[in-house]
C-alpha cells in the first residue's frame, strides 16, 4: 500500500479550494485511490503540526499514486491547487513496498 499525505499549511481561496476539492476526487478514484483520513484537527502527542487540514489518501502501489499524480488529468487542476491552498504533498510507501524490515533485530529500523 502506499499513501498521499497532503498538509495543508494555509487555505489561500476558499471557493478554489472547494472547487479542487471537487475536481479532485474523482481523479483520485480513477487512479484507484481512497480517503482514508482527514483531520482538521489531528491529535498530536509530540511537537507541533502548523497545518489547518492533514488528509491520507491511500492507493493500491506506489505506481499507481505516481500514476495520479502524473495524469493529465490531475496535472490540469494543479493551478486550482496552487490557487487555492499553500500544502506539501508526499507518497509514502508502506514497509513492505518499500523493502523495509521493520523488525529492529533485523533491520536498525
Amino acid at each position: 500500500m502506499t499513501y498521499v499525505v497532503v498538509t495543508i499549511k494555509k487555505v489561500l481561496d476558499i471557493e478554489a479550494f472547494r472547487d479542487y476539492a471537487t475536481r479532485v476526487a474523482p481523479i483520485i478514484e480513477r487512479y484507484g485511490g481512497r480517503y482514508v483520513a482527514v483531520d482538521k484537527a489531528p491529535d498530536v502527542r509530540s511537537g507541533e503540526w502548523p497545518f489547518v487540514r492533514t488528509v491520507i489518501v491511500a492507493y493500491p502501489n506506489h505506481q499507481a499514486a505516481q500514476n495520479w499524480y502524473d495524469s493529465a488529468e490531475y496535472q490540469q487542476i494543479i493551478p486550482i491547487r496552487l490557487r487555492a491552498i499553500d500544502a506539501n504533498i508526499a507518497i509514502v510507501r508502506d514497509p513492505e513496498e518499500a523493502g523495509i524490515d521493520m523488525n529492529p533485530r533485523k533491520s536498525g529500523a
